[in-house]
């Protein structure tokens, strides 16, 4: 495979965000108590990217990127180095979204996740891909996940191949869950394996929902992503 992009948080800074959007509002989906928002307090450069959780006055701040209409592709490799936090309540995800929603809205275009982590499961990782008829409101799933003690404590590589047949993660190269297209005799059309279409990719650290249980002594709580790679 190639590379066809790089995001280089560390050493390049302020111009590897030219192909990102960043969010910003108070509503959003699955009980989530964070307001997105664009500050520097929230989002700023420390030998990475990092997008940072706050508490003040009972209200929860954090920071939400993607890049839809300006990268996307669709087949290939794509490579996180991040950190996720510790606290309770932090609901941190590296995800990618259909760019056109070829067959409808979600969850019927499809979604893919590359890694989630919630503090109130520490060092447990989601692995997921959501389509119409396979999701999380429906107990036959593409979900697996992957735990490895003492994950939270450094930086590591989660990594994702996807062709057209096939989904597979990496943690630090290696394989950890694998889906493919019609396996256990799953629905192969478009509402079982939607994935034949662009994707843009997303990350944000999200607060409460998922991550269940907040704990407000815990903040700031931050999301720290050094480097992502697309190889085709």
């Amino acid at each position: 495979m190639k590379l066809i992009k790089h995001y280089d948080f560390v050493n390049n800074s302020d111009s590897t965000l030219d192909d990102w959007n960043i969010s910003v509002g108070e509503k959003w989906a699955n009980n989530e108590k964070q307001h997105y928002v664009n500050k520097k307090e929230n989002l700023y450069f420390d030998n990475g990217l990092v997008l940072q959780a706050t508490y003040k006055d009972g209200v929860y701040e954090s920071a939400r990127l993607n890049t839809r209409g300006k990268f996307f592709f669709k087949y290939g490799k794509i490579e996180f180095i991040a950190k996720v936090p510790k606290g309770g309540g932090t609901w941190p995800a590296l995800w990618m979204m259909p760019e056109e929603n070829k067959y409808g809205h979600w969850p019927r275009s499809g979604e893919i996740d590359v890694m989630e982590h919630i503090g109130n499961d520490l060092d447990n990782l989601f692995l997921a891909i959501h389509t119409e008829t396979y999701n999380h409101r429906n107990p036959k799933q593409y979900h697996s996940d992957y735990y490895q003690k003492g994950l939270s404590d450094d930086f590591h590589k989660y990594s994702q191949i996807w062709n057209e047949t096939s989904i597979t993660y990496f943690v630090d190269d290696k394989e950890v869950a694998h889906y493919l297209k019609g396996q256990d005799n799953y629905d192969s059309t478009h509402k079982g394996w939607p994935f034949d279409e662009n994707f843009f990719i997303i990350m944000n650290l999200a607060i409460g929902g998922k991550g269940g249980k907040i704990d407000d002594d815990c903040f700031p709580q931050q999301l720290i992503v050094k480097d992502i790679k697309i190889f085709q």
